[in-house]
């Protein structure tokens, strides 16, 4: 059946035929096991191999490199039917979509084919390893992990923390200072494979998006070859800025599809709690202005990221309107769980009872890809550039 909502009705059958896939996919596979998922602290091998088998992964990807080329509108519309029924499930399952962007931007076809296509065939992750527990993670510039030239290659050191999927990636896409003798040629991203020199550590003990694998991985003189720098010596900066607003974007959905889940769990509990002095919680009018308000949000927030598919897709630059739309969704997510999660009373604060999660998760969200403060930073400086140009803000 199809959507009357002409919200929906913009997407193309093939746009929508993949949200329905993906709605059909995490009501059988990703909702009966979120909440053990979460207990377990680890990524859901069981749902990804599922959805390998289904088609559900890796579908941003260009079909000559193993994806199913969708669309970035497609890929946000189904990565919302997946994150409603557990958002870091979702997360975990597009994460190879931002982790090999750098390879993708600037990669030779012989690299996409070696560390993109090949690691798809065989089902395997990447990680991007950006973060410094040395330093603030939003100061990438002062990072301390290097990669030093040598006779064969290049040999790397040094520490990142919180690398998304790094327990069972096969391939970290690292940022580092390369160093020639003793002259920084500036940051620089290597692909490095996991093996000698690559020791993982534990999944981090989470708040929140638990199931999402986030170990410090330590380079100890890993080396490798010029194969694997990826882009120009020095020419990180220019490949970080498309790779962070992709999983921005990417983040995104999976924020709205948070909040998307908690209103469909929420209406459904309303219309069956009976309150004194009698009648459906449904029935108070602050619980019908709590639901419109949070429902024009999330519709707000939607039609913003459609534009931003739609925009990403045409390859203009959207790095304001990625940081804009990660920064309102985060916002949006919070806001919605706390909020709901009062209408549930003691079982709010349950972990039998959804919500419960789903608000740790959220609170996740203002954190990870660039924290709301640097979000805004990001706004402030677009706003000074604005006056500057003419003043048009």
């Amino acid at each position: 059946m199809s959507p009357t909502d002409p919200h929906w009705r913009q997407l193309s059958e093939g746009e929508l035929e993949l949200k329905r896939q993906c709605r059909a996919f995490a009501e059988t596979h990703i909702a009966p096991s979120a909440r053990e998922s979460d207990r377990r602290n680890a990524l859901p091998h069981e749902v990804h191999s599922a959805a390998c088998d289904a088609g559900l992964m890796n579908v941003g990807f260009p079909i000559a490199l193993g994806g199913r080329g969708v669309s970035a509108r497609a890929l946000a519309a189904g990565g919302e039917e997946l994150a409603a029924a557990c958002a870091p499930t979702a997360f975990s399952m597009g994460f190879n979509h931002g982790a090999l962007r750098p390879v993708l931007h600037a990669g030779t076809p012989e690299q996409q084919e070696v560390f993109v296509r090949a690691l798809l065939a065989r089902r395997g992750y990447a990680s991007v390893c950006l973060t410094e527990a040395a330093t603030s993670g939003s100061n990438l510039p002062g990072l301390r992990t290097r990669a030093v030239r040598t006779d064969r290659g290049w040999a790397l050191s040094g520490r990142k923390c919180m690398v998304g999927n790094g327990c069972d990636a096969s391939l970290y896409l690292v940022l580092v200072e390369a160093f020639e003798g003793q002259s920084s040629r500036g940051l620089t991203f290597f692909a490095v494979p996991r093996g000698p020199g690559v020791t993982v550590g534990d999944n981090t003990d989470k708040l929140g998006f638990r199931c999402v694998t986030t170990p410090e991985v330590i380079f100890q003189g890993a080396e490798v070859d010029e194969f694997h720098r990826v882009g120009a010596v020095g020419g990180a900066e220019e490949i970080l800025g498309p790779t962070l607003d992709y999983m921005r974007f990417g983040g995104t959905s999976v924020m709205l599809g948070l909040v998307t889940g908690a209103l469909r769990d929420v209406v459904a509990w309303i219309d069956a709690r009976v309150v004194h002095p009698g009648g459906p919680l449904s029935d108070r009018s602050h619980v019908q202005l709590l639901l419109g308000d949070l429902f024009a949000e999330l519709r707000t927030a939607r039609a913003g990221l459609f534009e931003l598919a739609l925009r990403l897709d045409r390859g203009e630059d959207v790095s304001l309107l990625c940081s804009i739309s990660k920064l309102r969704a985060s916002r949006l997510a919070v806001k919605a769980t706390q909020s709901l999660l009062e209408l549930y009373g003691w079982r709010g604060i349950d972990a039998d009872w959804s919500i419960q999660k789903r608000a740790r998760d959220a609170r996740v969200t203002t954190i990870f890809e660039g924290t709301s403060e640097i979000q805004l930073l990001h706004c402030y400086r677009a706003l000074r550039r604005s006056l500057a140009e003419g003043g048009w803000l």
